[in-house]
């Protein structure tokens, strides 16, 4: 049924599939680096912040964008 192998071709299959998984493992972690630095570009760039948005950032810019608008529709305007 099963074929005869000697331990020391065991020993070399059971490397070699170590070597695979760390291959493997060593990508993934790769992968999750650069996540985790495309996340902190984003929210950099959201302006978030622990405590939640603060006052930069794309959120916080369009956030002064929809209530100055609203001044203007308002006929509030700052002029």
């Amino acid at each position: 049924m099963l074929e005869a192998v000697t331990q020391s071709e065991l020993r070399a299959q059971v490397e070699q599939h170590l070597l695979m998984v760390e291959e493997v493992l060593g990508g993934l972690d790769q992968f999750v680096q650069s996540l985790e630095r495309r996340v902190t570009r984003i929210e950099e760039g959201l302006g978030l912040e622990p405590d939640g948005v603060a006052t930069t950032g794309w959120v916080a810019d369009l956030q002064r964008m929809k209530a100055e608008l609203a001044r203007l529709r308002t006929g509030r305007g700052t002029a």
